[in-house]
């Protein structure tokens, strides 16, 4: 059975002041919490600003890597540079899996280690065993990644309710304390809807493959 490994990094994170590292922590580790109804993950840090996320839901990892990038952005103190991440994901199978992610192995670790090793100024990027989907995925992910790294952290809370806790609009406004027009706003100028639609096709081709 296959699995997703995502690596990833803080950008700069030598700019994220020593009194909001906690919080930066903290961002990650709700999402993997929000994520538990939809999929088993875990998460570790390991060198201060690096850690592994194993996701054991292989349809779920492209939300999870979005929605990491996203709780990251929404969590930056205002007046700051938008805290985000790079992240590598892989799919494959996982030969050995210990109780620190760090020392486990397979290719899945593998596929997400050589892909972040290549990933340059990219923020996003994802590798399978099939030649096919990395070629079609990739591009597509060239063009979300210049969306996602474009988002305020207000728009990044309105894309996160969204892909997390999708209900209907005035009832997500709500949850946010915001009014219907501007979460609408927001949503809009965020181009939410064609991310939700890359996450929605990046599954489709996980299940086409995955058979």
């Amino acid at each position: 059975m296959i699995k997703a490994v995502i690596t990833g990094d803080l950008v700069n994170s030598t700019n994220i002041a020593a009194e909001w590292r906690q919080t930066v922590v903290d961002a990650l580790n709700v999402c993997a919490t929000d994520f538990a109804p939809l999929t088993s993950i875990k998460i570790e840090m390991y060198r201060g600003d690096s850690f592994q996320v194993v996701v054991d839901s292989p349809e779920q990892a492209l939300a999870v890597a979005v929605a990491l990038r996203t709780k990251l952005r929404a969590s930056t103190p205002d007046k700051s540079e938008a805290w985000d991440a790079r992240l590598s994901i892989g799919i494959g199978e996982i030969s050995f899996e210990s109780d620190n992610i760090v020392t486990s192995d397979g290719e899945a670790f593998r596929l997400s280690g050589r892909s972040f090793d290549n990933i340059g100024k990219k923020r996003l990027s994802i590798s399978t065993p099939w030649a096919d989907f990395n070629d079609t995925i990739g591009l597509m992910s060239r063009f979300a990644d210049e969306i996602i790294s474009s988002w305020t952290a207000k728009q990044a809370r309105v894309v996160y309710q969204y892909i997390l806790f999708p209900k209907l609009q005035k009832d997500m406004a709500d949850d946010l304390g915001m009014t219907r027009q501007n979460f609408n706003y927001l949503w809009g100028i965020s181009k939410g809807q064609l991310i939700l639609d890359y996450i929605e096709y990046y599954k489709s081709l996980i299940e086409k493959y995955n058979q």
